[in-house]
């Protein structure tokens, strides 16, 4: 008992050291031209760990940032022109993307009807230049398969690319640009029951990426159930041999497929879920997806970033969030953000140092297509 308090300590201690020489390390570049490091679920609607109140979700939301470990917040309407969320956006480096996850188009409603729930609240932001440039655009999940027409899709992005010349950042499902879906365990759907995008529907996209959480990039564990999955995405995509072709090859043809340049992500596994070769996710697991997926995007002339999925946790005890494992202290060295849970020492350290390069590196993103 006694070793592994003296072994949590020092670990603690290293952080803080770790935290000390960030804080002097390399330039950064201007965070609306840095890569960016961002993770699902992770904004003040989230961060209830500390406590329920708008305060302590706060407070936990500037911890984890002021840690070091994210530069670039996935935002939903109601806080994009909260002053204290802007606070903590300015002073540590972040950029802000809308999620309009439920504000789908239809041409079945007016344009109007649509546009207004978060058009308002842009046109308030717009008329602060700061904050303003520090928004990057509008994020999609997984649209077209949650049940949005291609031609709505398209009719969206092309309002949007004309109401505000920001980013359009679609993530897929593999299901729904392919015949193999990588979050089927997930989902329980299989692409074959998946609406498809298609090529004429991304005119506007400037920025793309697809998410599969459950391919182990290490060549060791490419076995059992992994490796039958990865002979039926091959006969679709040639070359798809294991983990690390897995990513590499379907993001090709998910750039290719967009038609023009474009600006490419990927999305880390950051939870414990389960795996195609058996088991869980893993510290280990997810540092190897971490650096892999880095290591992809750096291959491309224009980078989005890494989206990490997902910070919180909903409901089943055995798929815990990032927010249980990542390192987050308080002035005495003591575990601050839920301590009852096992901590990922080396996956934060590795976290917060690829967030300091992507801090410091400018990614030659293509910005609005208008």
């Amino acid at each position: 008992m006694k070793r592994n308090l003296l072994l949590s300590v020092a670990l603690s201690i290293a952080f803080l050291c770790l935290q000390a020489q960030t804080k002097v390390g390399k330039a950064h570049a201007d965070p609306t031209k840095s890569i960016c490091l961002s993770c699902y679920h992770f904004h003040p609607r989230w961060t209830d760990n500390y406590g329920d109140s708008i305060e302590k979700r706060y407070e936990e939301f500037e911890d984890v940032v002021k840690a070091g470990y994210f530069n670039s917040i996935i935002v939903e309407k109601e806080y994009v022109n909260d002053d204290e969320f802007w606070r903590i956006i300015l002073e540590n480096e972040c950029t802000v993307w809308l999620n309009i996850y439920d504000s789908f188009y239809s041409s079945k409603s007016s344009f109007e009807a649509w546009v207004r729930p978060f058009s308002d609240a842009l046109d308030v932001l717009r008329k602060n230049q700061e904050r303003w440039d520090r928004f990057l655009g509008f994020h999609f999940d997984e649209p077209i398969w949650r049940g949005q027409s291609n031609a709505d899709f398209l009719y969206e992005t092309k309002a949007l690319t004309e109401m505000y010349a920001k980013r359009i950042y679609p993530v897929f499902a593999t299901g729904e640009f392919s015949g193999n879906e990588g979050n089927a365990m997930q989902l329980e759907m299989e692409a074959e029951g998946m609406r498809k995008a298609i090529p004429e529907a991304l005119a506007y996209v400037t920025d793309i990426g697809f998410d599969a959480y459950c391919m182990d990039v290490r060549d060791e564990y490419n076995y059992g159930g992994q490796k039958s999955h990865l002979a039926k995405v091959e006969k679709e995509f040639p070359g798809v041999v294991d983990g690390k072709t897995y990513y590499s090859k379907q993001l090709e043809y998910l750039v290719r497929m967009v038609g023009h340049d474009v600006n490419v992500w990927l999305y880390p596994n950051a939870y414990t879920t389960l795996l195609w070769r058996g088991g869980r996710a893993g510290e280990e697991y997810c540092i190897a997806q971490l650096r892999e997926m880095a290591r992809i995007i750096k291959e491309y002339p224009h980078i989005g970033g890494l989206a990490l999925y997902t910070y919180y946790q909903f409901g089943n005890p055995k798929e815990l969030g990032l927010q249980s494992h990542l390192v987050v202290t308080d002035s005495k060295g003591n575990q601050k953000l839920r301590p009852q849970e096992e901590k990922w020492y080396d996956y934060s350290r590795a976290l917060k140092l690829m967030c300091e390069e992507f801090k410091s590196k400018e990614s030659n993103a293509i910005g609005s297509a208008r």
